[in-house]
């Protein structure tokens, strides 16, 4: 940006290391996923587990994890270990989700083998409360897991497509078709005036 408010920026760099080197070595991603400092963000619906402290990584074998169909998708190597995030949106809540999809979405789920104080957040909502590389993270693992939902069959042969380079593509068996998900560049501009930053706001959206 340049304007020296870079650090205040919720989704800037954080600098993540993705390990695009040995994404596509499944021995070696096997080996990160065995390590005993491997956690996984779960996500539920796009909402992410997140307790007040931010978010809320779980080990591999974690029984929030039972749910979910495919492999789990590598994030980043941190030095407290490696990242992961997985969908489990097999999962049905008993809390209220009646505001899923809205522009504004203030309800939180409860997992029952979560841990104490951890529910399933809308992104946008809670967001502004995590660090710039938690932020970051979340982020990756909404898009991601969103992009396998949508793109299970092969836009090719219209075959079904399976997970590989530790979700970071799908391969069709039946025609070799490779898929990888979809980036769109994005610029979005500040304008600011010595502290102060210029906002606008749409005349139908929620006060």
């Amino acid at each position: 940006m340049g304007s020296g408010m870079e650090e205040f920026i919720t989704f800037g760099s954080s600098d993540l290391d993705r390990g695009g080197a040995v994404r596509g070595k499944p021995d070696e991603m096997a080996a990160l996923l065995a390590l005993d400092t491997a956690r996984v963000l779960a996500i539920w619906r796009g909402k992410v587990l997140k307790s007040g402290d931010g978010l809320v990584w779980l080990p591999v074998d974690h029984p929030v994890l039972a749910l979910a169909t495919e492999a789990p998708v590598f994030l980043s190597q941190e030095e407290t270990g490696p990242r992961f995030a997985q969908d489990i949106s097999r999962w049905v809540p008993h809390q209220d989700a009646a505001e899923m999809g809205s522009f504004i979405d203030t309800t939180t789920q409860h997992h029952p083998d979560a841990p104490e104080g951890a529910d399933f957040y809308e992104l946008k909502m809670t967001a502004t409360t995590l660090t710039r590389r938690d932020a970051e993270l979340a982020a990756s693992a909404r898009s991601v897991l969103q992009w396998h939902e949508f793109h299970r069959f092969c836009a090719n042969c219209g075959e079904p497509t399976q997970i590989t380079a530790a979700g970071w593509q799908r391969a069709c068996a039946a025609c070799g078709r490779l898929h990888f998900p979809r980036t769109d560049p994005v610029v979005i501009m500040a304008i600011t005036h010595g502290n102060s930053i210029l906002m606008g706001r749409g005349t139908g959206w929620p006060e």
